[in-house]
């Protein structure tokens, strides 16, 4: 990215965002104020879909900033991660530059599993979350999530240019639907859009965006972790053996 570029940051949220969020872009505005410029905000209307649509469309038609960075309400942005992104991002070779975020995902048997939203095609499976990314290093990715995306204007554009009588230019870059009985969210459609037109999707593994999220924890979330807490507690010699009192309270019913 050019020295003289500035940033304008997108936001869709239902109203608010969150407090450390807000602490972030006041560091960032106050520690590189001259590379950041407006802030789209746009309530959710219903569909996230939608909403992401109306950011790229104020962006386009209010905003002569070059690159748009767009964000989710309820993550971190680091002035470190922020730097990191518009130091990797160049017009022409990495006009779409991915942080790293990750998403909350539950197995079958309820277990959280941390999702890096970075992916790659695979022949079997399709896209799959690159689990083993590199540390701190850039790659090239077959799709990302929308969770931290900073895209040059001249991308939405070339979409905009090529959007089909249905999407119209009001509603170019953002979509949801099924693809060959496949259910596929708007940040991997919107991934397959790119690649389809030729632009190439980058990750900086090293710009780290904390996600926030809420679930309800019990005895399976700790079995991982239990073996290792008692032979903790043994080796430090603070634990004492445990009285099983159930029968003790079986005959007291009695």
């Amino acid at each position: 990215m050019k020295m003289s570029d500035k940033v304008c940051i997108g936001i869709v949220n239902d109203g608010k965002i969150n407090g450390q969020l807000a602490m972030d872009l006041i560091h960032i505005a106050r520690h590189k104020s001259n590379r950041l410029d407006h802030m789209v905000q746009v309530a959710n209307i219903g569909l996230t879909t939608r909403s992401r649509n109306v950011v790229v469309k104020n962006f386009l038609e209010e905003v002569d900033t070059p690159w748009l960075l767009l964000i989710d309400a309820d993550e971190r942005l680091p002035l470190e991660a922020f730097l990191t992104l518009i130091e990797t991002a160049h017009s022409k070779d990495r006009p779409i530059v991915s942080g790293l975020v990750f998403a909350a995902f539950f197995d079958n048997d309820d277990m959280l599993r941390p999702v890096p939203t970075i992916y790659r095609m695979t022949e079997t499976a399709g896209l799959q979350p690159i689990d083993d990314y590199p540390i701190d290093t850039v790659i090239e990715v077959d799709a990302a999530g929308t969770g931290c995306l900073l895209i040059h204007r001249s991308v939405f554009e070339k979409m905009r240019d090529n959007a089909t009588p249905n999407q119209g230019k009001d509603w170019a870059w953002f979509v949801e639907g099924a693809i060959d009985g496949t259910y596929f969210g708007e940040d991997l459609l919107f991934s397959k859009r790119l690649k389809s037109l030729g632009f190439p999707i980058y990750a900086h593994t090293g710009a780290i965006l904390k996600h926030r999220k809420e679930f309800w924890l019990d005895e399976r979330h700790h079995a991982p972790m239990r073996e290792a807490a008692i032979q903790h507690f043994q080796a430090s010699g603070s634990s004492r053996p445990l009285r099983d009192e159930s029968d003790a309270l079986s005959n007291k019913e009695k």
